[in-house]
């Protein structure tokens, strides 16, 4: 099938999905399930096979490693020599293992803002295991399913490649690739130990600094009314009815019970 009439497809396809989400839910039905197959259409990249095969001889190429039987490295910049320039298609777990005598919080710092400066269309994440062990996880361009918990979670990396719809009405902070997800409140609920002195999340423009709150109550119901409404987000509806960075800080801690700290780049920007 050719291009255009490939493209054709695709678009009638999202609009029909898009047509079923609204008459479900102007009858009352749940359908975050629905939004979340829009999305995944209108927003997945398909690899190209250049990036297959990149992806593939940069895994070929890395030696065996692992918890057990880390790479020993001596600086940080070796690490970021080796980090892959391809996504993680394959949709298995590809995990990197690295020691050196102590990993300090300002080198973690330093690999994530390296990172995120060459604006990757792709996830990572980084794990503090012990002073002189960390993993990092290689995602694709939609979710990383590589994260791992087990240890102090230093935090991920949101791509902000995707041209999103009506974003002049969107949270500046979601454009911007920082507004934590509703998958990132679940998993740091979920997994609390791991990131009970706060995580962060990186996009090209920046990091946001977020910890969870020392308050006692259950924030599900809020939790599953801020997921509808994140997804909501991705298909150009502001349901939040949040701007600035400010009603988001005051969303979060009110509503989801953590606190979040804003943090731009010098001349970050947020197209």
């Amino acid at each position: 099938m050719p291009n255009f009439e490939k493209k054709q497809a695709r678009d009638e396809e999202i609009q029909r999905m898009r047509n079923e989400i609204k008459t479900k839910e102007e009858g009352g039905e749940d359908v975050t399930e629905e939004k979340i197959a829009v999305i995944e259409k209108i927003y997945t990249y398909e690899p190209s096979e250049e990036e297959r095969n990149g992806f593939d001889a940069w895994l070929a190429h890395m030696p065996e490693n692992s918890v057990e039987k880390p790479i020993v490295v001596a600086n940080i910049e070796e690490i970021e020599r080796v980090l892959p320039q391809y996504s993680n298609y394959s949709g298995e777990k590809v995990n990197l293992f690295f020691t050196k005598e102590v990993f300090l919080p300002d080198e973690l710092q330093a690999i994530m803002e390296n990172f995120s400066h060459g604006d990757p269309a792709f996830e990572i994440s980084i794990t503090r295991h012990s002073d002189d062990l960390i993993s990092i996880g290689i995602g694709d361009t939609l979710r990383n399913g590589s994260i791992i918990f087990d240890g102090e979670y230093f935090g991920h990396y949101h791509p902000t490649r995707s041209t999103l719809e009506n974003k002049e009405e969107l949270p500046d902070c979601f454009v911007a690739g920082l507004m934590p997800s509703a998958g990132d409140i679940k998993g740091f609920l979920k997994y609390e130990e791991s990131v009970k002195g706060g995580t962060k999340i990186f996009s090209k423009n920046g990091y946001v600094f977020i910890k969870p709150l020392e308050e006692e109550g259950s924030f599900d119901q809020k939790l599953d009314e801020f997921k509808q409404n994140y997804f909501d987000l991705f298909l150009g509806e502001n349901r939040l009815n949040l701007k600035s960075d400010e009603e988001v800080k005051e969303y979060f801690k009110e509503n989801l019970g953590f606190d979040i700290d804003f943090h731009y780049f010098e001349q970050a920007s947020r197209e």
